[in-house]
């Protein structure tokens, strides 16, 4: 069952690996701010202004981020499931966020956007590198009383970013 939790968690962390029990009495996570808006896009030389990431972009993204991080401290994937195209990748996670709380619970482990760099930008279309840095979690067993430490880890992920109707929308990652 140990076993079982930890590969849905490595899905839903971005995880390449392990795991330690730890006690969680007096367990203390890092904490980290959320970044300014204009600190998330740093431009490439070889974008025109005229170029740029429109701002509802880039809120599209940190909306994401933060369902994303609201899914993982509470298991409610309402947002999380609003926050893209129903057929979009990026809603993977939904199904190890669900499997996790049966039985557990998860402290800490909140994602911060370090950077978004554009690919490519057209009219209709944006397809960005997305740069995460997720910190350390825990993810306590509600029936074992077991708790297991999920260390931090730098991430990144491509996301491909529609307009239709003037609405922007994330239709696909490679999360």
């Amino acid at each position: 069952m140990k076993a079982l939790t930890l590969l849905a968690l490595s899905g839903i962390f971005f995880l390449s690996g392990c795991a330690e029990s730890t006690n969680i009495e007096g367990a203390k996570l890092a904490t980290q701010g959320a970044k300014q808006l204009d600190q998330l896009y740093v431009g490439d030389a070889s974008y025109e202004l005229s170029q740029q990431l429109p701002a509802e972009a880039i809120t599209l993204v940190v909306e994401y981020v933060d369902a994303l991080n609201f899914a993982l401290d509470t298991g409610d994937l309402h947002r999380f499931q609003k926050s893209a195209k129903d057929s979009c990748t990026c809603l993977k996670p939904a199904k190890g966020i669900e499997e996790l709380y049966r039985d557990a619970v998860v402290v800490g482990g909140r994602y911060e956007i370090t950077q978004l760099k554009p690919i490519s930008i057209s009219e209709d279309r944006i397809t960005l590198q997305l740069f995460l840095e997720r910190s350390t979690a825990l993810q306590l067993n509600l029936k074992s009383g077991v708790a297991l430490k999920i260390p931090g880890v730098a991430s990144k992920a491509t996301l491909e970013i529609d307009q239709s109707a003037n609405k922007w929308q994330i239709a696909s990652s490679s999360l």
